[in-house]
């Protein structure tokens, strides 16, 4: 499997050797193609929307952000599964001219949705042009006959992201550092909701709210939420805390395990929407708090 950068074109100007597939509008839609697979989804089409204004404001020129960026991610973590075990995260049909990928999203019968691609092929009489390898030909079930037909009964593990358990759950035996801000300190004012407040009143504010967590975590563990960070590869769990000004302003501490001194170590803030993104590769978000 070749190291491709995206599942589907990221930005005009990205070179086509590092997109694996085109996406061909239905009926001159665009975002079409994304609503069929949203409507599969035991989620539903509204899991796949922003329910807060801000966040609508923010990706209003953007369908269906939240399923685009897992499936991109989902789709670069098994590129990268499936150059350590060729094979078993991406299956091909036997003439070659269709591949499969499992994205680990389920139909409301609880059977897997795979993502079917076929190989491009120029069409005759038209120019040579740069495309991608395979072009998207949407998600069935491994049951359906659109799948069977090119597939049989072969089918692609899920992506994993960890076979470490203690990479889920916040272990409430260790600490937590609540004196690391450092380079994070002017987007810690900002999330708390006081820019311009002195300096000791925000840091008090901030290891308040890190010191009420951990009594948080050991009456509802699902307060730690894990995540998979994509920019480095690997494990991490976040921990909510609310702005100053508007409780419902909720960002989030990404915080990573320190065996060797048993706690946990800040390393960055991230806004609602970033953390969702992050932990939907995981697992479908509880609404006890991650709710964009």
């Amino acid at each position: 499997m070749k190291a491709y950068v995206s599942l589907f074109k990221m930005h005009r100007d990205q070179p086509v050797d590092e997109v694996f597939a085109h996406c061909y509008p239905i009926r001159g839609d665009y975002d079409e193609p994304f609503a069929l697979v949203a409507r599969q989804t035991v989620d539903g089409v509204d899991a796949w929307h922003f329910h807060q204004q801000r966040f609508k404001d923010k990706y209003a020129n953007q369908a269906y952000p939240k399923l685009r960026n897992y499936l991109n991610y989902t789709f670069k973590r098994l590129v990268a599964l499936e150059q350590q075990e060729p094979g078993r995260f991406f299956v091909e049909s036997a003439d070659g001219n269709w591949i499969t990928f499992n994205t680990g999203l389920q139909n409301a019968h609880g059977a897997d949705l795979m993502a079917i691609f076929e190989k491009y092929k120029p069409r005759p009489g038209m120019p040579a042009r740069e495309t991608p390898d395979w072009v998207f030909k949407g998600c069935y079930a491994p049951g359906d006959r659109n799948y069977q037909g090119n597939f049989g009964t072969k089918q692609a593990d899920i992506a994993w992201y960890s076979r470490d358990s203690r990479d889920f759950i916040f272990d409430t035996e260790y600490s937590l550092d609540r004196d690391v801000f450092d380079h994070l300190f002017e987007r810690a004012k900002e999330r708390a909701g006081l820019p311009n407040f002195p300096d000791e009143v925000v840091r008090n504010y901030l290891r308040g709210a890190l010191e009420n967590l951990i009594p948080k975590i050991r009456r509802n563990y699902k307060v730690a939420i894990p995540v998979f960070y994509v920019e480095e590869q690997r494990m991490q769990l976040l921990l909510p805390f609310s702005s100053a000004s508007n409780v419902n302003e909720v960002s989030c501490f990404l915080v990573e395990r320190d065996d060797s001194l048993r706690t946990y170590r800040i390393k960055t803030i991230f806004d609602l929407d970033h953390a969702y993104f992050a932990a939907r590769l995981i697992t479908r978000p509880d609404r006890d708090w991650l709710n964009p």
